[in-house]
């Protein structure tokens, strides 16, 4: 028996998955491989399948993993549209100099995303973002934003910071792309195909595509992938032309494909 699944989290045991066909998570019993990451479709040949305590677990060997962006079956990001989004109001004379770029092209529409953030998701009060940032060791930071996506898949900065854990590594920088890849294509899904509009930084709902972005430029730019990453970057800039992330200041060093260096992360 074959099936199809959909890598959620890695275990020292192998890997929790999601079955895309019968939409049940399982757990997989196998040994260390390289080829599993997070969001990978596995075609996963079963040979056991047995229940303990409610849960379902398999063991067998895999004939096929690969990132494919369709098998994310997860409702996009809803969002609203408040006008026209003018600096000026914000900045006052500065915004002459600092937008000249930005005015000249004219107003565009202001975006801002409804609330997806993991906040007041398992109670009152509680982020469990903050949570895995603040907590002690790597291996906690990940069990929390892992099990938080699995519970709430529409909370992309989860998958943001579960790929800021790899963005350090250069043998999981797969993982990181995985994660980043598919928090974009999340908040995406209902933008209009014409989209050309600005999401400022200041909206909270907003920063977690934003930071995705991000992050993709920085995994892009460490894979020597220069064309890829400046090309991210001009997005990030168009979208958030306030740029509050800082994307202006690692544009020349990419545009000129200098290696990514361990300071331009921090």
């Amino acid at each position: 028996m074959t099936k199809r699944l959909l890598v959620l989290k890695l275990t020292n045991t192998g890997f929790r998955a999601r079955d895309l066909d019968s939409n049940k998570s399982v757990t997989v019993k196998i040994r260390a491989n390289r080829d599993i990451g997070e969001l990978n479709t596995i075609v996963f040949s079963v040979e056991k399948e047995w229940t303990f305590k409610k849960n379902t677990y398999l063991s067998g060997s895999i004939t096929d993993s690969r990132f494919v962006l369709e098998h994310i079956n997860v409702p996009g990001h809803e969002f609203t549209v408040e006008g026209l989004w003018d600096p000026r109001e914000f900045f006052g004379d500065d915004a002459e100099e600092c937008f000249f770029d930005y005015l000249a092209e004219g107003l565009r529409e202001e975006y801002v995303f409804n609330d997806y953030t993991g906040y007041g998701f398992y109670g009152t009060d509680r982020d469990p973002v903050f949570e895995a940032v603040d907590a002690d060791s790597l291996p906690e930071r990940y069990d929390i934003l892992t099990k938080l996506w699995e519970d709430y898949p529409q909370c992309i900065d989860a998958l943001v910071h579960i790929g800021h854990l790899y963005l350090d590594y250069w043998n999981s920088l797969q993982h990181a792309l995985n994660c980043y890849r598919t928090a974009i294509h999340i908040a995406e899904k209902n933008l209009p195909e014409d989209f050309n509009g600005v999401m400022p930084w200041i909206c909270l709902e907003n920063r977690p595509y934003l930071r995705a972005l991000h992050g993709l430029c920085l995994a892009q730019w460490r894979m020597k992938d220069f064309d890829e990453a400046y090309k991210t970057a001009e997005k990030l800039l168009r979208i958030c032309p306030g740029d509050n992330i800082g994307i202006r200041l690692i544009m020349e060093p990419i545009a000129s494909r200098r290696e990514w260096r361990e300071d331009d992360w921090e």
